[in-house]
């Protein structure tokens, strides 16, 4: 084989090699995000718990984010808003539990433009995951719209206190009964297993470097004209 068939055959088998660590580190993180959504999925799955009970007096907060949770209070048709960055609008409104406290809750969501069905008059008592504030969005709030986001720091400026820091999405049937379609809902980002994200990195590390390996080899290869002449002793002459 020749030296230039030699480094092609090296570059080859390291690039086949680094191409299949790639792969082996696009399926574990592959299962390290199916380990994260399988988590969101399982909170959002678990028995609902009281929301007053969850919270203590000075605000401070069980685990309770992303979990599902009942509530009883009443709504405050005066303090709503529209929040959205597309024709779909949240409808939030807030409401005042039975311990006094309040919370914002969103009802459901309607198309910009459209009239928004009042909020059920009287004590009321439903289901909803409970969500922590939004990120601020780089999208400026539609036209229809009061907020880009659901940020509880904002709405605390204009509404009553003491405001529960997070707010409930309805659950679906819910926002039906209040003539109101679904919510979107984003379910926070949950830690997934640590384990799939550290080989992802290790399996992409080795990638690196069965590539520079092959380059190393590559460049070792000696061209025949490199080598040097191999020295032919001349006989000794003799005199006879």
């Amino acid at each position: 084989m020749t030296p230039r068939l030699r480094r092609i055959f090296i570059m080859l088998a390291s690039a086949v090699v680094a191409a299949v660590m790639v792969m082996l580190g696009l399926w574990q993180m592959h299962s390290y995000e199916e380990s994260t959504r399988d988590v969101s999925a399982e909170r959002a799955a678990e028995a609902p718990v009281v929301l007053e009970e969850q919270v203590s007096d000075d605000g401070s907060m069980s685990d309770i984010y992303g979990k599902p949770v009942t509530l009883t209070g009443v709504y405050l048709p005066e303090d709503e808003v529209l929040v959205g960055t597309t024709d779909a609008l949240r409808v939030v409104t807030a409401l005042q539990l039975s311990d006094g406290r309040y919370v914002a809750v969103v009802r459901g969501a309607v198309e910009a433009g459209s009239v928004v069905p009042p909020a059920p008059e009287g004590q009321q008592s439903f289901e909803g995951i409970f969500l922590a504030s939004d990120k601020t969005s780089d999208e400026l709030a539609s036209a229809s719209a009061d907020m880009a986001t659901v940020r509880i720091q904002a709405l605390a400026q204009e509404w009553p206190t003491p405001l529960l820091g997070g707010y409930v999405t309805l659950s679906e049937a819910d926002s039906a009964a209040q003539g109101l379609d679904a919510a979107s809902l984003t379910l926070p980002e949950a830690e997934g297993s640590a384990t799939h994200r550290g080989y992802a990195l290790q399996w992409w590390v080795f990638a690196a470097g069965a590539i520079a390996f092959g380059v190393y080899a590559a460049r070792g290869v000696k061209d025949d004209e490199d080598a040097p002449p191999t020295q032919v002793d001349n006989p000794v002459m003799t005199n006879t």
